[in-house]
């Protein structure tokens, strides 16, 4: 029971820094491409004559295509792991081909866009589009590869009563659509707006008027996602790797806490899903009086 215990622990660990590498490099590709919620304003800037040069791959939200990224890499690594192929050479090859899945989308994506902006007078530069798909598929790679591997855990390295129930793929899907939300929600607070809108003022939110009014200079030419990346590398990446890693960090322990207090199976289940709820239920609060606090000491936005 101790070792079991303490191999969980461990294997528990490993998995929330996996969580934690995969939300900040999740985080950091979608700067690099545009895939994100000041992805609106990319989209408009040529509408309003702010031609730029930004890349521009969002066909869809994070979710549904980290997702479908995740869910293909657990796929290919988990075909290969079933034909007797290893584990570290399953996970990276699966998550290679997500990669060159990931580049093709992205691709596709920014030529469309822009090409479907050309009466608005923006070009497709070619430097850029060549440019930031290499970064595109680096850190998309880094977060897919995490989360395939803690896919393989999850259904193969944990003990029996720890496993989950859902194969690789579905795995991959699950976790690719959480990850896809976190970065779409969390990271987008911290998404460099303070780099990319300096001509508002800070905390002042974006009105629909402001949308495309994005800053185009940097300190060294013209500002492009290599400069938003480097913003978000301090704030938006790390904030999103602490809040997936805190989410599986938290989602293991109620699982290892309903397994040593549980006598038998349904026990272990239901003290688990106690647990669970218990979580959710001191985060409410938690952010309940965070919200309280934030408005009576800066008070609400009163506009221009």
């Amino acid at each position: 029971m101790i070792t079991i215990t303490i191999a969980i622990v461990a294997l528990a660990l490993v998995v929330a820094f996996l969580a934690l590498i995969a939300g900040t490099f999740e985080d950091l590709e979608s700067d690099v491409g545009s895939q994100s919620n000041p992805n609106s304003q990319v989209q408009l800037a040529a509408q309003i004559g702010y031609v730029n040069r930004f890349f521009n791959k969002a066909i869809s939200g994070e979710p549904p295509s980290y997702g479908v990224y995740c869910a293909v890499s657990a796929g290919i690594a988990w075909l290969l792991l079933n034909n007797g192929l290893a584990a570290i050479l399953a996970i990276p090859i699966g998550a290679g081909v997500a990669a060159i899945v990931h580049v093709t989308l992205a691709s596709t994506a920014h030529l469309g866009r822009v090409s479907a902006q050309k009466r608005f007078e923006q070009p497709i530069y070619m430097d850029v589009f060549i440019r930031q798909l290499l970064p595109i598929a680096t850190h998309g790679f880094i977060a897919v590869l995490s989360i395939t591997t803690i896919c393989y855990i999850q259904a193969s390295v944990m003990p029996a009563e720890m496993q989950s129930v859902f194969p690789m793929p579905l795995l991959g899907l699950i976790w690719g659509i959480t990850i896809g939300s976190i970065g779409s929600s969390v990271g987008d607070v911290h998404y460099g707006t303070e780099r990319e809108f300096q001509d508002r003022p800070f905390g002042e939110g974006k009105r629909v008027t402001y949308h495309g009014k994005i800053t185009r200079y940097a300190e060294c030419g013209i500002r492009n996602q290599n400069d938003i990346v480097y913003f978000c590398a301090k704030h938006g990446g790390p904030v999103t790797g602490l809040v997936f890693g805190s989410i599986l960090l938290f989602e293991n322990w109620r699982s290892l806490l309903g397994f040593m207090i549980g006598m038998t199976p349904e026990a272990q289940v239901g003290w688990s899903i106690g647990i669970g709820v218990g979580i959710v239920i001191v985060l409410i609060v938690i952010n309940y009086l965070l919200v309280g606090f934030a408005r009576k000491k800066y008070g609400e936005f009163v506009g221009e």
